[in-house]
């Protein structure tokens, strides 16, 4: 048999094309819809329990904030004497109490009279607190939600002793109060809510005030046995730790503050020495929306696709032309793309050229040779060490590296060598500070000499003095590195050329990064740096 392109292109074929797209149209809706609402409800549930522990992290950091003190004071403990341990501490506990939320805090040691970190500390309060301490004379360590007033406060105990018997009792009131204002600028953003509760259920925190200091047990869907976390056997372990933990309960419950059904996850506060709950709930109904949205629009792309297939018919020789006009614009853009790489590429050339201009600084090697000068004449070993770095940064400056970015680690050790050129000459007029917080950092990229443009920067436009000296911190994370400085301008200083950022802001924009930032705030300067992730 014989087919030609009239017989498969007449209008009793396109009838048939029609009839069978339709069927098939509304057969796929109506099984992938199925398959879409369960695979959504599992996404969902994935998503609310991702979420779940996202808050919960959150939520653990800002409470534990609250919990430092005590470290703080074991720190003074260890390293004070008798003579000035009350000094110390109440040192702490001036600076504790710039907090607002911190209502009141005191401090005895061993039995002596109870310090109390201001004098506004109203005489009912101190009663009350001398009571406390006589009636937790054994307490190791307590957290309490007690009514202060007509405020609820959280009082926060501890004791502890030196290996000299030393004993030193703290502790300090927190405004509920205050503590839900200051919650309620942490993420804002987030479609669910959280509240905080103790042992006996009393309310610690939650995004309605009204209900802090109140039994949640009474005015919300939560029970006393959610509080109560199961086990689950481990089918892959036969020790005697074979049991896994459920650390959390679910349930679907109707909202004591939205009003509507939510998914409430309880779990305990994870925060050592805290033995309180959080319960954490999202709208049911964003859920259920989600899964009609993914219906309707799944119906709307298969009807539009049908329609789309059934016109293609139609538009063969219209589709062909387009190809053409298509392919020609293809063509177009790739020489467009070709001419902006070649632009990019000799953008390159000229900040290398530049660079290198900059690396051999005279006015910098001029110092440091007069700086070794005084060194030989008064300390052999300082200026045999000071001649070995000098000639190791110059080795890094006049080898760069073809793509303008090396890795942290390099960079890392070339400017603990330049800093101690620097402290040498300027001795006790600046401090530096190297914290790493993420190790896994150190294998990845970034601008090659950044970390001396802006060290440099700060030196050359902030005056350096022993009562005041220029502090410059460096802070390795794991996706970028932070670089602070105390504000001291100089009076008569040359105009900025912002050459050296200008450089960096050059070879972020080659990579495509957008995150490179400096400013200056709170009497800081600060550069953030990118960490860049180059793959050979």
């Amino acid at each position: 048999m014989k087919f030609r392109l009239k017989n498969i292109t007449s209008r009793r074929a396109f009838l048939i094309y029609v009839i069978v797209s339709i069927l098939i149209t509304v057969c796929s809706v109506y099984m992938l819809s199925n398959l879409i609402t369960d695979v959504t409800k599992k996404a969902n549930e994935s998503e609310a329990r991702l979420n779940f522990i996202k808050k919960h992290e959150l939520m653990s950091r800002e409470f534990s904030r609250f919990l430092e003190q005590e470290n703080r004071i074991k720190h003074a403990l260890k390293i004070s004497n008798k003579s000035n341990l009350s000094a110390n501490i109440k040192v702490l506990s001036s600076v504790q109490s710039i907090n607002s939320m911190i209502v009141d805090n005191w401090f005895q040691i061993n039995d002596e009279k109870i310090e109390f970190g201001n004098d506004s500390v109203s005489d009912e309060i101190k009663k009350d607190i001398t009571n406390f301490i006589a009636k937790n004379q054994t307490t190791v360590r307590s957290n309490t939600v007690i009514k202060q007033g007509k405020e609820w406060v959280w009082r926060i105990y501890f004791k502890t002793i030196s290996k000299n018997h030393t004993t030193v009792r703290c502790g300090y009131d927190i405004s509920l109060k205050k503590l839900h204002d200051n919650f309620s600028t942490v993420d804002k953003a987030a479609s669910n809510y959280a509240f905080v509760f103790d042992k006996a259920g009393t309310c610690v925190y939650h995004p309605d005030s009204t209900f802090i200091g109140k039994n949640i047990y009474d005015f919300s869907a939560i029970k006393p046995s959610d509080t109560i976390f199961t086990y689950k056997k481990d089918p892959n372990r036969t020790s005697a730790s074979d049991f896994l933990k459920l650390d959390y309960t679910k349930r679907v419950t109707m909202s004591e503050f939205l009003k509507l059904d939510v998914i409430s996850f309880t779990t305990r506060l994870d925060i050592k020495n805290l033995p309180w709950y959080i319960s954490i709930s999202f709208p049911k109904m964003i859920e259920d929306e989600t899964v009609l949205l993914t219906k309707k629009y799944s119906t709307w792309i298969y009807s539009i696709t049908t329609v789309m297939l059934l016109l293609i018919f139609y538009l063969f020789s219209y589709a062909n032309r387009r190809a053409y006009k298509e392919k020609g614009i293809v063509i177009k853009e790739k020489n467009k793309l070709l001419v902006e790489n070649e632009k990019i590429i000799k953008e390159k050339a000229l900040i290398q050229l530049q660079q290198l201009k900059e690396q051999i600084n005279p006015h910098f090697l001029f110092n440091s040779l007069n700086s070794l000068y005084m060194l030989i004449g008064s300390d052999i070993k300082t200026a045999q060490k000071f001649t070995l770095n000098l000639s190791r940064i110059y080795r890094y400056l006049i080898d760069p590296p073809e793509k303008n970015v090396v890795p942290l680690k390099d960079e890392l050790l070339f400017i603990e060598k330049y800093i101690f050129l620097q402290q040498t000459r300027f001795k006790e007029e600046l401090f530096f500070s190297i914290e790493i917080e993420d190790e896994s950092a150190l294998n990845k990229f970034i601008p090659y000499l950044a970390f001396q443009v802006v060290v440099e920067n700060a030196i050359k436009h902030n005056t350096a003095t022993q009562e005041n000296p220029l502090t410059t911190k460096i802070l390795i994370k794991a996706n970028q590195v932070i670089i602070s400085n105390n504000l001291q301008k100089k009076l008569n200083a040359e105009p900025s050329t912002k050459f050296g950022l200008n450089y960096l802001q050059s070879i972020y924009n080659y990579y495509s990064n957008n995150e490179f930032e400096t400013s200056e705030k709170d009497g800081s300067f600060v550069c953030i740096l990118p960490l860049l992730s180059i793959h050979s």
